[in-house]
């Protein structure tokens, strides 16, 4: 046993020092979270196209928010920077309302969008619109909308815009969408879309006129526009095909030359294109019925159409296919299985997926159509796998793009004009939450690799590191009550970064939990919790948000609960006995941890309200608290009286790394509400500095303290948590005149470079312990949202130190 103990030991020494060489490597690399974020909030549909494109070193795209908001996005590959522009507020919350682009001969944009065949918000009736960029490569600023209200006979609106441009019609402008009445329809415009030609409808079935084709259009760019579409939706038609058709010089043909009519004899013919994939004929052949769904088209370099397309033999089985135009004949091959549709949302069993043909989906790189990008399950989670044939679809070799996700990664989208020196090649959705088009929160990612943040110590880095970290955790389901004291504590540090950043998103975040809460405590049952510090933790948050917005909603329901405690203290003792369930010794601050939960809300509510009565009942329990758990030798505090005579493995008392990180981190919220001449200020300025200086000592040479602050060897992992709340509270003491420059900033310093070293690329912060109550081993994967929160905190403090 005694060697195998040994050899344990061994094991994880030598895991810490390959990891202070930093020489770890990060878990599974390949996961969604480790690439790129365009947008931390978007979606798209894959009718409207081109949802992206390339010019210059930089992609442009553009997306529905979960609020509906149209919004516009670019990224420089050279210098890394992301812009994110809401062009229209609100819009239509629905992912069928995502914008598609056009690149001007001067290297303007010019974006369309349309709600879902109804009216977006503030139209008064429903309309296509489109804007230009004022400036060439540049979405900062743009022209006025503009909309276009003309459309095909019927009542359903606009939805899908497409654009192409040719340039061997004078630059002829041709926009294509699903018109009033389901068929494809179309304007054209010869002066870059001041005016519009009259409306045509492309496509009409001459048998059933209920028939509404879905259509997918691309272009080479000078004289030729390719469509292939399909029948209808696969839920309505049984024997759904894929269809083809071009047009070239005025005239439309099959693939082959055969003429179908010109622009003057519209509409074609549904009956008259020519069939890529014949769904009626397979019928034929098998007596079985498996329908299609069109998703992809392109023209290869030597100017032949390429399809992709899904088959659906079932709901619930779903394959990609990939159709080539030969010269002669349309050749059909299997890409791949597909596995089912990807939409998750809460139902029982007798409730059917409403869109069960929603594939992962697949996309032709449109400068090299011998390669698709394509959304398949892996388990039970949906991944993004390159693939490429070298024999025109007969034989494919896939390359996992993702995996290990976490989340669902669909709706991948080749970025137009992308060669092959471009460092970014696809875009694609990793799902938060996908019920349907109307109710949904998607990240769009990019595939290019997230860099490790910069442990710089400038304004810019810094503040990189933290947004990095604090949009990883707006976009992770909480794992606790949402009144928790885990997400209390997230709050404490979430707040000062929404002030910082002055960002209304993080704002919004914390707003949604606050009236979900409806700004009060965390309500429990039994009667001894009427006083348990955890419960109230998040009231430092809604007296921040109660400073910022000055709503007398996110205070009352706090000042009513303090001023009940006045009236009715508790005198328990603060012995830590669980067994007397009649008295619970968390009714008063028995445990270290809570003097960062309990008396920091007290100190900031008495600021808030200029109630003294406040913060003479603080004072009384705090100083209660420090007699009985503060260690006057070592200037630490035990977790609480169990651990008064439990000592580690080297024989030295039990001091949490955690508990004390609570401790120190709760003194500057405390003392930044305390009134400059107040009688017990000095206690709390004494008590910071003596653990400030006890703390900066035992931090190890990695910049890192420990679950076990004087038995480090025992638990030699890094611990962020505790290594955050001392690194905040150093900074602090720094910014603040408690302590001395020049011989605490270097431990400051240090303390944050190990941080921002424990942030994987995609912003979670690792080697945090997790719930507990004393020390205990630590991994590189664990994380938890106080965690963050002290992370934050620590950053607010960093930004406001260095120059």
């Amino acid at each position: 046993m005694k060697k195998f103990f040994i050899a344990c030991l061994a094991l994880t020494l030598c895991t810490f020092k390959a990891y202070s060489q930093e020489k770890t490597a990060l878990l599974a690399d390949n996961t969604a979270q480790h690439y790129k974020t365009l947008s931390s909030d978007g979606a798209w549909c894959w009718f409207s196209d081109p949802r992206a494109v390339y010019l210059n070193n930089k992609v442009y795209s553009g997306w529905v928010s979960a609020d509906g908001s149209i919004m516009v996005g670019s990224y420089h590959e050279q210098t890394g920077e992301i812009r994110e522009v809401n062009i229209s507020p609100q819009f239509n919350k629905d992912d069928h309302a995502n914008p598609s682009f056009l690149v001007l001969p001067d290297k303007r944009l010019m974006v369309f969008f349309s709600a879902h065949s109804v009216k977006g918000r503030g139209e008064k009736e429903p309309a296509i619109t489109y804007a230009v960029t004022k400036n060439p490569e540049d979405i900062t600023e743009w022209e006025s909308q503009v909309r276009i209200t003309q459309n095909s006979e019927g009542d359903q609106g606009f939805c899908y815009t497409n654009p192409i441009m040719l340039s061997e019609e004078n630059n002829r402008i041709y926009l294509f969408w699903r018109g009033a009445d389901w068929k494809p329809t179309f304007s054209y415009s010869d002066d870059l879309g001041k005016t519009w030609s009259k409306v045509f409808s492309l496509i009409k079935s001459t048998e059933l006129t209920q028939k509404r084709p879905y259509i997918k259009i691309t272009s080479n760019g000078k004289d030729e526009i390719h469509f292939a579409f399909t029948d209808g939706h696969p839920r309505n038609e049984p024997f759904n095909s894929i269809c083809y058709i071009k047009y070239k010089g005025g005239k439309f043909t099959k693939a082959d030359g055969t003429e179908l009519g010109n622009m003057e004899s519209l509409p074609l013919s549904h009956q008259s294109a020519e069939m890529v994939y014949d769904a009626a004929a397979d019928f034929k052949e098998t007596a079985f019925a498996v329908r299609s769904w069109i998703w992809d088209l392109a023209v290869s370099p030597d100017g032949k159409p390429t399809v992709v397309y899904t088959k659906l033999p079932t709901e619930s089985e779903h394959r990609y296919w990939y159709a080539q135009w030969n010269g002669t004949s349309w050749g059909n091959s299997k890409i791949s299985d597909a596995g089912a549709w990807f939409p998750r949302f809460p139902k029982d069993k007798s409730r059917r997926e409403p869109e069960p043909h929603y594939s992962g989906g697949v996309y032709l790189d449109h400068e090299n159509p011998d390669i698709v990008y394509y959304s398949k399950p892996v388990g039970d989670v949906f991944e993004v796998f390159k693939a490429q044939t070298p024999d025109r679809g007969k034989t494919w070799t896939e390359t996992a793009i993702t995996s290990n996700s976490k989340k669902d990664n669909v709706r991948p989208a080749a970025i137009l004009g992308a060669d092959k020196n471009a460092t970014s090649q696809i875009l694609w959705m990793m799902n938060d939450r996908y019920a349907g088009y109307w109710d949904y929160h998607a990240q769009i990612k990019l595939d290019t690799k997230r860099e490790k943040p910069s442990p710089e110590l400038n304004k810019k880095d810094i503040k990189q590191v933290m947004e990095t970290v604090a949009m990883w955790q707006v976009n992770e389901p909480l794992q606790h009550n949402i009144g928790d004291w885990t997400n209390g504590a997230l709050y404490a540090g979430m707040v000062e970064w929404a002030k910082m950043s002055k960002d209304s998103l993080y704002f919004d975040y914390l707003r949604n939990k606050g009236d979900r809460l409806k700004w009060a405590r965390l309500l429990r049952p039994e009667p001894g919790y009427r006083y348990f510090a955890d419960d109230y933790v998040v009231g430092q948050m809604y007296v921040e948000m109660y400073r910022t917005f000055k709503e007398d909603k996110m205070i009352k329901p706090m000042e009513w609960y303090f001023d009940f405690m006045l009236k009715h203290p508790s005198d328990r003792s603060l012995a830590f006995n669980w067994d007397d369930r009649l008295s619970f010794p968390v009714e008063r601050w028995s445990w270290c941890d809570a003097l960062f939960m309990g008396p920091t809300v007290w100190a900031k509510m008495a600021g808030e309200l200029n109630r003294p009565d406040y913060l003479e009942f603080m004072h009384k329990e705090y100083s209660f608290t420090y007699d009985y758990l503060y260690d006057k030798e070592e200037h630490l505090f035990f977790r609480d009286d169990r651990y008064f005579d439990k000592r580690e493995a080297n024989g030295k008392e039990v001091f949490w790394g955690r508990g004390n990180g609570w401790v120190i981190a709760g003194l500057p919220l405390i003392l930044q509400e305390l009134p400059a001449k107040w009688e017990h200020r000095k206690f709390y300025e004494t008590l910071f500095k003596e653990m400030a200086e006890k703390v900066a000592s035992l931090q190890d040479e990695n910049g890192y303290w420990h679950a076990s602050l004087l038995d480090p060897d025992s638990y030699p992992m890094p611990e962020t948590s505790s290594s955050a709340f001392f690194t905040y509270a150093l900074a602090w003491g720094i910014n603040h005149g408690y302590l001395k420059k020049k011989d605490y900033q270097p431990v400051v310093e240090k303390g944050w470079q190990a941080l921002v070293k424990a942030v994987y690329p995609d912003g979670r912060l690792g080697w945090v312990q997790p719930v507990g109550q004393d020390p205990k081993t630590v991994t590189q994967d664990m994380t938890e949202v106080y965690g963050v929160g002290a992370f934050l905190l620590a950053g607010t403090e960093l930004y406001n130190m260095v120059k």
